[in-house]
């Protein structure tokens, strides 16, 4: 079957991508507005694109045609963020944090998730996840049809204690518990079941 997607209805388009990109990672985004009323939204348009400098990227649609979701507003304002991994301990206090709440109203209280402070920028982190990544703007590119895409360069980087061994500088991947998105509204993929292949190794032989 072959499908052109340049022509197809945007819910088949939306339907073939999501069920097809799989699993993705979740970013739980903190961000804070001039006046220093925190915003936390999830999204799972997101990956990291280069180590040096470190840089992630984030998909973001508008709230409504014309209308950027908070998230962006307020990255634009301040021109900071932070992501924040999402375990399966805080999987359902992430999926709150997508409910539509009145502007201005913290979805961190509303979610029972703790704030606390960062380092380098002033959004909060959020104490129960993994792992955060205080960012710095990049750039925010309209790309047309309500959406940007957002380059953050990541500043500072924490970790809870737990979860790394500073002796031999790793993280602890399997003992982190990180849910990634699947197909749909409302399936999610648990990172128990890690498998390796190895790379081959090089040969002098091969022709190419």
């Amino acid at each position: 079957m072959h499908i052109d997607l340049s022509s197809a209805k945007p819910k088949d388009r939306y339907k073939f991508l999501m069920s097809s990109i799989l699993p993705r990672p979740i970013a739980l985004v903190t961000t804070q507005d001039d006046q220093g009323r925190v915003n936390a939204a999830p999204f799972s348009f997101f990956n990291i694109m280069a180590s040096t400098p470190a840089i992630i990227v984030l998909g973001i649609d508008s709230k409504s045609p014309g209308v950027p979701k908070d998230t962006v507003r307020n990255m634009q304002l301040t021109g900071e963020f932070v992501v924040n991994m999402v375990s399966e301990a805080i999987g359902e206090k992430m999926s709150l944090c997508a409910t539509p709440l009145p502007e201005g109203e913290d979805e961190l209280k509303y979610s029972g998730l703790t704030a606390a402070p960062s380092i380098q920028v002033k959004p909060p982190r959020i104490a129960e996840s993994p792992i955060n990544m205080e960012c710095r703007i990049v750039n925010v590119m309209d790309i047309g049809n309500d959406r940007n895409i957002v380059i953050g360069n990541v500043v500072h980087y924490h970790i809870d204690d737990q979860f790394y061994d500073a002796e031999n500088g790793y993280v602890l991947v399997e003992k982190l518990g990180l849910i990634a998105r699947m197909h749909g509204k409302s399936f999610y993929l648990r990172s128990k079941d890690i498998f390796e292949i190895e790379r081959p190794v090089g040969s002098s032989s091969i022709k190419v």
